[in-house]
């Protein structure tokens, strides 16, 4: 009775997430753009909306007297902005354009746990710049069952883990004209699997290689980070993180592992380079 009402929340988590859109076209000007979703600055992020901007951030809008409406206006602010979209699990291809008619402009984007995702573009008066990168969503359930990763309290509240997909824009003066979001299958995952040295760290000054990663690749190709601080190799599989990586992985994707350091501080008759790490091991790499 119990495995049928599992069966049964499942399927209906399953539905739930067939019903949320996986593309979006949103304008931040003050003008109607065809195709667009304009969002004004006072549009706060509900479930309900499925997007808007998020944990009490609230930038400014700036009207020029362009002749095309996508560029003609857009949000910013002195001091970093997030926006939130209600998403499924899965890759994304996005799209951002940035940039001012009558000022130049700055701007760094991270995504979720503070992934980097371009750094300093800056654009001259009059010009602007597109930018495009493609983003891993993921949430704790393991399709086709009824487990989940177990999180550490840490992650409990963690945007890497949660059911949307969210934006920092920072710098001295980014300027958002549109973001767009699609949702893509051909592309190649690279899957990442380590400790605090890996993870997306979540507040500065901490950051570690796995969350840099993105800023150097092209669209088509996405990071999966789902290292976290403290673990092991042992822990990341008796946390079913190992399971979840292998639940979406396909042909032609990558799993990256970096462990150590914390291994060795487990203590047993068969801890140690020669015995319980190198058996764990394998079950990451046959």
């Amino acid at each position: 009775m119990l495995k049928k009402i599992l069966i049964l929340i499942l399927l209906f988590q399953q539905a739930l997430s067939a019903q949320i859109k996986t593309s979006y076209k949103f304008s931040f000007g003050p003008k109607e753009v065809p195709g667009y979703i304009k969002v004004d600055p006072s549009v706060k992020y509900s479930e309900e909306q499925g997007y808007g901007f998020d944990f009490g951030t609230t930038p400014v809008a700036i009207e020029r007297a362009g002749k095309k409406p996508l560029t003609s206006g857009f949000v910013t602010s002195d001091k970093p902005f997030i926006f939130s979209v209600l998403i499924p699990e899965g890759n994304y291809n996005i799209k951002i354009i940035t940039g001012d008619l009558k000022e130049a402009s700055v701007t760094t984007v991270r995504a979720e746990s503070r992934r980097l995702l371009f750094e300093k573009v800056k654009t001259a008066p009059g010009q602007f710049a597109t930018l495009t990168s493609t983003i891993n969503i993921r949430v704790p359930e393991i399709t086709g069952t009824n487990e989940k990763v177990i999180k550490k309290a840490r992650e409990l509240y963690k945007l890497d883990w949660d059911n949307k997909m969210t934006f920092e824009f920072n710098d001295t003066r980014p300027c958002i004209c549109a973001l767009e979001i699609t949702k893509v299958e051909d592309v190649v995952t690279v899957y990442l699997a380590g400790n605090s040295t890996v993870v997306d760290q979540d507040d500065d000054p901490w950051a570690s290689w796995g969350q840099m990663i993105p800023r150097f690749l092209k669209p088509g190709i996405v990071v999966a980070n789902h290292a976290e601080s403290g673990l092991s190799l042992g822990s990341f599989i008796s946390g079913n993180r190992l399971k979840k990586v292998l639940s979406n992985m396909k042909a032609g994707d990558y799993l990256f592992i970096e462990f150590g350091h914390n291994d060795m501080k487990e203590k047993g008759a068969n801890d140690g380079a020669y015995k319980s790490y190198s058996e764990r091991m394998r079950l990451f790499i046959i």
